[in-house]
């Protein structure tokens, strides 16, 4: 009888415990998700002054060592020289810690090439006389782990510079 009960409890145990291991394998905790923020988060359209104004983008819970892609996410009304309709235009990018912290900032090209629309010159100089600044609002910024396939996303608010007097 002793021996029974001892195999009652095991089996017990046994059909217990199984469910709990089953579904820790099955179904893994959640990977922690994505994060990316911008600084700072509103943008004066002001040229040449945008140039020194460092547009910071960071993030959390990428994987390590991954690179991330920060694109803008145009409205159909925005038109950028080499982008089709409806495609997003890359600003800038990163590479992931060990931590899966990243940091990507906004070079001057990306400034002056989707920001301001720009023309060049055949010595590759930007035209100033061809500044077509971007509609100033608020515009969706998406973030892409290259490796993971993780995507995160923010606001980027750009108005317009005060009236010159």
């Amino acid at each position: 009888m002793n021996s029974f009960r001892k195999i009652i409890i095991i089996l017990s145990l046994i059909m217990f415990l199984l469910p709990l291991v089953a579904c820790s394998t099955l179904f893994p905790p959640p990977k922690p998700k994505a994060t990316v923020t911008v600084t700072p988060e509103k943008v004066e359209l002001a040229f040449p002054a945008i140039l020194k104004v460092p547009i910071v983008f960071t993030g959390t819970g990428w994987k390590p060592k991954e690179t991330v892609v920060v694109d803008m996410v145009l409205p159909p009304e925005v038109q950028i020289q080499g982008v089709k309709p409806g495609e997003d235009v890359g600003i800038a990018y990163g590479e992931a810690d060990d931590a899966g912290n990243f940091k990507g900032e906004v070079p001057a090209t990306a400034k002056l090439n989707t920001l301001f629309r720009v023309g060049w010159t055949p010595i590759l100089v930007p035209d100033p006389k061809t500044l077509n600044p971007i509609p100033p609002g608020v515009y969706k910024i998406k973030a892409s782990g290259a490796d993971s396939g993780a995507i995160a996303t923010t606001t980027l608010e750009f108005v317009a510079p005060p009236p010159k007097k």
